[in-house]
C-alpha cells in the first residue's frame, strides 16, 4: 500500500539545474535499471528512527515519466520487499520545470492512515544514501502541510551519505533561488523526498533509496557526529551533485 500526494504535489516545487553535470548525449543515453537494497523499506512503507510512513512517486503532468507510477494511494507496480527504487525520463523543459519525485510520509502508520507531521528538532539531520550509478544530480527536500507552497518545502543538493543539519535545507534551494529561508527548529514536517530537478532537455535517472539516518546531534568541523544516529546505517557510495542554478520561473 502506498499513500500519495496528488501529482502536482512537487510541481513549482523545484527549479531546475542548468549545466547539472549532464551534456546532451549523456542526458539522453539509456539508462540500466538498478535495484539496490533498502536498509530502511519494506513494501514501501520507510521506517528509521522516528520516521515511518509509506513512500510514492510523484510529477507533473508530462513534467516526467516515472516508474513505478504512483496515485490514488497506490503505486504501478508497487514497492516490493526491501527495494524502494525509481527510473524514468524528466522532461525537458525552458524554464527547467521538469522534475521527479522519490518520496514517503515521515508519520503514518502502517495501515495507512492519516498523514501526520513531525516537527523539526533543534539540533541534529539526516544523512540519506542511494544508489545512483549514473551519477544523476538530486535534491533532498522537506516538505510541511501545505508543500504547493514555495514557504513549506526546503531541499538541499544530496551527496549520497553526506550530513545534512536541518538549518542547511533552504526554501528555493538552487543558485540564485529567492528568499532562501531555513528550516527552522518546531517546523512541521509531513513528507521527505527525493527529487530530480529538471534541464533543458530530457534527463533520465534512475536510482534507489539505500538508507535515511536521522541524526540526532550536531557535526564537528571534520563531519564528524556527536551523537548517534537514530535508524539506518551508513553504507554505500558516496555520489557527486552538481550545483543548482537559478529557477527561472
Amino acid at each position: 500500500m502506498s499513500s500519495t500526494p496528488d501529482a502536482s504535489l512537487g510541481g513549482s516545487v523545484e527549479g531546475g539545474d542548468r549545466g547539472g553535470g549532464n551534456d546532451g548525449d549523456s542526458a539522453k543515453a539509456d539508462v540500466a535499471v538498478v535495484t539496490a537494497p533498502s536498509n530502511v523499506v519494506s513494501d514501501g512503507y520507510v521506517t528509521t528512527g522516528p520516521w515511518a510512513g509509506y513512500g510514492f512517486t510523484a510529477t507533473d503532468p508530462g513534467a516526467a515519466q516515472i516508474v513505478p507510477e504512483c496515485g490514488n494511494n497506490s503505486c504501478n507496480p508497487p514497492f516490493v520487499g526491501n527495494f524502494f527504487c525509481m527510473h524514468g525520463t524528466v522532461t525537458g523543459r525552458a524554464d527547467y520545470t521538469g522534475f521527479a519525485m522519490l518520496g514517503w510520509n515521515v508519520n503514518q502508520d502502517s495501515a495507512g492512515g492519516e498523514q501526520l507531521t513531525w516537527a523539526v528538532p533543534e539540533t541534529g539531520g539526516l544523512i540519506v544514501t542511494v544508489d545512483n550509478p549514473s551519477n544523476t544530480p538530486l535534491r533532498v527536500q522537506l516538505q510541511g502541510t501545505d508543500p504547493h507552497s514555495s514557504a513549506d518545502r526546503w531541499c538541499a543538493p544530496l551527496v549520497s551519505g553526506q550530513f545534512i543539519p536541518w538549518g542547511s535545507l533552504l526554501t528555493n534551494c538552487w543558485a540564485g533561488g529567492k528568499p532562501q529561508n531555513p528550516l527552522t527548529p518546531g517546523t512541521p514536517i509531513q513528507q521527505a523526498a527525493i527529487i530530480v530537478p529538471g534541464l533543458q532537455i530530457d534527463l533520465p535517472f534512475n536510482f534507489c533509496l539505500v538508507d535515511v539516518q536521522i541524526q540526532s546531534g550536531q557535526a564537528n568541523a571534520d563531519g564528524a557526529i556527536n551523537d548517534d544516529s537514530e535508524g539506518g546505517s551508513n553504507d554505500g557510495s558516496d555520489d557527486e551533485s552538481a550545483t543548482p542554478e537559478p529557477y527561472p520561473g
